[in-house]
């Protein structure tokens, strides 16, 4: 009992205690020492699994969707019925004298119809303010977005604060456990005259500063949501983050630039609406009463309205636009300073929870030196126990900085914009084109590089490319082309416009000769514009012409599908519906090609034929880009006809496009 004497004998004399109570101590000491050693035996094994695998911080799927940034067809189905209202005036005229018109008439009823041509309350102004609403509509999404993924965030911090907590608890209840065992003794010790008041006092103390802790946690563990984290998050490597200047700083602000884009478009649409003209028409059914008798008549007339002094612009509106141009520049600067600020802590923080998880080893090794003579009589577990609670405190701490190092992780990569919602975020907040389609005729395309090419097409968000080489083919320049497309997952079709096809009854003989050509410079597909309707005598053989491009086109089909191509056609917007027929059973990818100066009413109804035959999923409706003023009036034209169930659009084409959008 020498050991014990000699540890744990302070104030009082040890003689005064008896050998019987001394052995009772030394047993009760031996069995904190074996707890001692099951707690760090489970967690030393724990420790074995950390550090090779990697936790799963996926953000909530809170992307936009794409009915988010879509029309809904029935708030924006546009009826193609004049606005007109029924007004009925009556008035009574007093005794001569009180009034000028009393001259004429003492009473007057006046009632029919006025048709609101133009201007307030027209149809034309109720779609332009249907467009307006729509914008704005959209802006209001983004701002949306934008909060719904901090709610996230806070969300996801939310459930990794509870997977560390949970961890931590487990830790202090393994703390309190040995903690709790050493109070008991050290109050028998008290009690035995072996161990003073202070100290007694301080391993209440202790142990209470400990459970305090713990319950704390508890409460807060269960009033926190529910936690979607992998538990093992807490022993997981620590990942690392994206290099500051990996990050692509302007596509992280793509959802301001789309936001920004979007205000300039409703001010450039409200100038328009403010410059239309009133325009009121009038059919009136007259009834007047006078002294000289009644007469009653028909009459029509109208109003006009014409804006002189309205002002251009609005300069509040200009002026905080143009500050949030300028702004966007310097917010670059902000968000890299603050990113490389953040870049700098996290592996900071990372260096130092090394530093505690490499001490893991030393405190091993040492609780494995300090029961190395368990068994013997003159073992003492005090220096087994004091490296316990290292170990436990270093666990404690590691489990502290482990969970500011993933919170950090977290928001560095949302403000960075390099986690799964800011990815889908930016991809359909800048959606206005993605997947449509577009013609390159061969004197663009010898005009221009393709570097240049290929970044307007990008700027477009065009994935598939009609292309005309022309009879002089560069094949360097084609080839080079292709690979860069391909680079940029653009597909490129051979685009074959010639209507000399369809002079003759056996023009596929000349036209197999263009598609194996296409094959052979290696298109992934072949786009046909063949346009008999240019022929002087079209009107006078439609049919003939018809049957020709019924031919051409189920050859080509035929053929396309032997050497594994794909097949699309451009067609005018009065195609037969026997054409249409065939090429819907060909499943042959139509673009119909609405140029004209019809409204867009009346192309739709010109088309709605064709269409029903097609189908929703095998018709593209092409834009001709030079039909519009300014970009605006394209995408409402685009929202126009995709209320009417037009799901894909195409344009024509990328030299109209050039220097279009903004």
């Amino acid at each position: 009992m020498n050991f014990f004497i000699f540890f744990n004998a302070q104030n009082k004399s040890t003689l005064s205690i008896n050998s019987k109570s001394l052995s009772v101590l030394a047993a009760e000491y031996k069995e904190i020492y074996a707890a001692a050693k099951v707690i760090m035996t489970n967690l030393l094994a724990e420790n074995k699994t950390s550090g090779t695998n990697h936790a799963d911080l996926s953000s909530s799927d809170i992307s936009l969707n794409k009915a988010d940034l879509t029309i809904d067809p029935e708030n924006t189905e546009f009826k193609n019925k004049p606005h007109i209202n029924w007004v009925s005036d009556m008035s009574y005229n007093f005794s001569p004298g009180l009034g000028e018109d009393n001259i004429f008439y003492r009473a007057r009823v006046s009632s029919g119809l006025d048709w609101l041509a133009l201007g307030e309350g027209s149809l034309k102004n109720q779609k332009m303010q249907n467009a307006l609403n729509d914008k704005m509509r959209n802006i209001d999404v983004l701002e949306k977005q934008k909060y719904k993924k901090e709610i996230s965030h806070r969300e996801n911090l939310g459930q990794i604060r509870a997977a560390f907590d949970e961890r931590k608890i487990k830790l202090l209840s393994d703390y309190e456990k040995l903690l709790k065992l050493q109070n008991e003794f050290t109050a028998k010790q008290n009690k035995s005259g072996l161990k003073n008041d202070a100290e007694a006092a301080q391993s209440k103390y202790r142990l209470d500063k400990i459970s305090i802790e713990k319950k704390s946690l508890e409460n807060l563990l269960k009033t926190g949501n529910n936690q979607n984290f992998n538990k093992e998050i807490v022993h997981s490597e620590i990942p690392d983050l994206m290099p500051v200047e990996s990050i692509n700083f302007s596509a992280l602000l793509k959802d301001k630039e789309t936001a920004l884009k979007m205000e300039k478009e409703i001010l450039a649409m409200k100038r328009r609406r403010d410059k239309q003209p009133d325009l009121r028409l009038k059919l009136r059914y007259n009834y007047y009463s006078a002294l000289s008798g009644d007469r009653n008549f028909a009459s029509v007339g109208a109003t006009i309205n014409l804006p002189v002094s309205r002002s251009k612009n609005d300069p509040e509106s200009e002026n905080e636009i143009k500050l949030k141009e300028n702004s966007l520049q310097e917010m670059q600067w902000v968000y890299r300073d603050r990113l490389s600020t953040m870049y700098r802590e996290y592996y900071l923080l990372k260096s130092e929870t090394e530093v505690l998880e490499s001490e893991v080893q030393y405190l091993e090794a040492e609780l494995k030196v300090n029961s190395t003579n368990e068994k013997s009589n003159t073992f003492s577990p005090a220096p087994y126990l004091a490296t316990a609670e290292k170990l436990l405190n270093n666990q404690l701490q590691i489990c502290d900085k482990k969970a500011d190092l993933y919170e950090k992780y977290l928001e560095y990569k949302m403000l960075s914009g390099t986690d799964n919602i800011a990815e889908n975020l930016q991809k359909f907040a800048n959606d206005d084109n993605v997947g449509n389609e577009t013609y390159i005729w061969s004197s663009f395309f010898t005009n221009y590089s393709n570097a240049y090419i290929i970044n307007l097409m990008n700027h477009w968000h065009i994935k598939r490319i009609f292309l005309s080489v022309g009879k002089v083919t560069d094949l360097v320049k084609v080839a080079d082309f292709m690979a860069m497309a391909a680079q940029s997952n653009i597909q490129v079709y051979r685009l074959i416009g010639e209507n000399s096809y369809a002079a003759t009854d056996n023009g596929f003989v000349d036209l197999e000769v263009a598609l194996q050509d296409a094959k052979n410079m290696g298109f992934a597909g072949v786009h046909l514009d063949i346009e008999p309707h240019t022929f002087d005598d079209y009107k006078a053989n439609v049919d003939l012409y018809a049957q020709r491009l019924i031919n051409l086109f189920s050859s080509s089909k035929a053929w396309c599908a032997q050497n594994n191509m794909d097949l699309g056609v451009s067609v005018p917007m009065h195609l037969p519906v026997e054409v249409a027929t065939v090429l819907h059973d060909n499943n042959i990818m139509t673009y119909i090609m609405a140029y004209d100066v019809l409204t867009l009413d009346k192309k739709l109804n010109k088309t709605l034929a064709m269409r029903n035959i097609l189908g929703p999923d095998l018709y593209v409706w092409v834009f001709r880009i030079n039909d519009f003023q300014v970009f605006s009036d394209l995408l409402d034209a685009e929202a126009y006809v995709q209320a009417a169930g037009v799901a894909k659009i195409g344009y024509y084409d990328l030299s109209q496009m050039n220097n279009f959008k903004p």
